[in-house]
């Protein structure tokens, strides 16, 4: 199985507001320190298990609770991205690379990467210009035959400025290598 990964990013409060946050909801999750364009990511076990019934209402409540912007982002399997837009409590866009890896008999259709509201995702991270590199980047303009997970997340952290260390955080990761939280300037906001 390749790479498989969920975390949030959010731009706006400190870290320690979004551990306090997370820790007052005792959401198990390591966070990052903010890079240099202000964003802090955060991997949760539930975020980290792609489940999408945990993370828009998530990003949803965070987003309200901090007045901030959040991006989800998943990967599965290195053959599937998914991201989830959230701005003060309002999911504003959704995407999913590769939609027909969730049905049992998809036709080429759904094997297509599906965007809702290429517009309000740019709104979200501030960005004024149009759309049309950022379909480029997700594929959408059909430029892209086919647009690998991993690399895809990292083109969009470029694009839309999120964290370069976003890419592969996953909660199960770093417990599983048993990762130094000091040495990679991560905190955990539940006591192992």
């Amino acid at each position: 199985m390749g790479a498989t990964y969920g975390n949030i990013s959010i731009e706006g409060p400190t870290r320690e507001a979004l551990a306090n946050w997370l820790r007052l909801k005792k959401i198990d999750a390591f966070v990052t320190a903010p890079d240099e364009s202000g964003w802090i990511t955060f991997s949760d076990q539930y975020t980290d298990g792609l489940d999408p019934g945990w993370i828009e209402p998530l990003l949803q409540s965070l987003t309200r609770d901090l007045a901030c912007v959040g991006i989800a982002i998943t990967v599965y399997d290195e053959e599937q991205l998914r991201l989830w837009a959230a701005k003060d409590g309002v999911l504003q866009s959704r995407y999913n690379s590769c939609p027909g890896m969730e049905m049992s008999d998809p036709d080429d259709e759904d094997m297509r990467p599906r965007l809702e509201d290429a517009a309000a995702l740019l709104a979200t991270i501030g960005k004024s210009t149009a759309p049309d590199s950022l379909l480029q980047i997700l594929g959408m303009d059909g430029a892209k035959e086919y647009v690998a997970p991993l690399d895809l997340h990292e083109e969009l952290a470029t694009y839309l400025r999120l964290p370069e260390n976003s890419v592969g955080l996953g909660h199960r990761y770093i417990l599983k290598d048993k990762i130094d939280l000091l040495e990679e300037g991560l905190i955990r906001t539940v006591d192992s």
